[in-house]
């Protein structure tokens, strides 16, 4: 109990002083494009944690992450607007170990945060091979996930990563790749920030591979986990978090 307390007071302070994610208006289609790499690839749902299961019926996991994207060029797209760098919100995240090796994950970002940024998602993990005289282990995970930026832009993600792992001692290390496929539906309108005003939204779609890397340590039932993804554009993140 002590230690959910720590993370949700960690939840609490982390959720100040963001930078503010701003978008230009007249975003053509090319700049919409660019904003789906950069929120859409950007927002999908990682590892975050050891990759090797949960081990089955008793395995439960809790945990705060602080998710860091890259936006510094949207301020150059459409109209622009003033420099502008990295964006960064909280999310909590939960998982359960179920039968033969296969992990259940949820995850949603809490309101109140400074950037207005919704986003609610959920996947599944394999652990299907285990070695047997080396500590390595092979994952499969795919994830769906849906954010929202300031009520302008709607992203919604999915992915499925190969994911190979590596313990030793208490820290994990481990990489994969898979693919990804971003949605994103852009506001128009004359209060819009599109280029087109005279229809009420406009959808991009796109899908590419990619990579990841991360590295889990843990303490106890306590364990810290930073991931770095890329796809067109690099991001990362942090979590802290419980399995028991």
């Amino acid at each position: 109990m002590k230690r959910l307390l720590i993370l949700f007071c960690i939840l609490i302070l982390s959720g100040k002083a963001r930078a503010k994610l701003e978008f230009p208006k007249q975003l053509t289609h090319q700049d919409r494009t660019r904003v789906l790499e950069i929120l859409g690839y950007g927002s999908a749902l990682r590892v975050l944690q050891n990759p090797y299961p949960l081990g089955g019926y008793s395995g439960i996991e809790v945990g705060v992450s602080n998710e860091m994207i890259p936006t510094s060029d949207i301020s150059h797209l459409g109209a622009k607007n003033t420099e502008q760098g990295e964006t960064s919100y909280m999310q909590l995240h939960f998982a359960k170990g179920l039968y033969d090796n296969i992990d259940l994950m949820a995850t949603f970002a809490p309101m109140g945060q400074n950037e207005q940024i919704s986003s609610f998602g959920g996947g599944a993990r394999w652990g299907f091979y285990e070695a047997e005289y080396f500590p390595v282990a092979l994952s499969v995970q795919t994830t769906l996930n849906s954010s929202g930026f300031q009520d302008k832009v709607n992203v919604s993600t999915q992915t499925i990563d190969l994911i190979a792992s590596i313990n030793v001692s208490d820290m994990t290390l481990y990489a994969g790749g898979g693919r990804i496929r971003a949605s994103g539906q852009f506001i128009g309108g004359a209060s819009g920030i599109t280029d087109q005003s005279n229809n009420d939204t406009e959808n991009e779609v796109l899908s590419s591979t990619r990579f990841l890397a991360g590295l889990s340590v843990k303490f106890s039932n306590t364990f810290f986990a930073i991931e770095l993804d890329h796809t067109v554009d690099a991001s990362y993140a942090a979590e802290l978090g419980l399995r028991f």
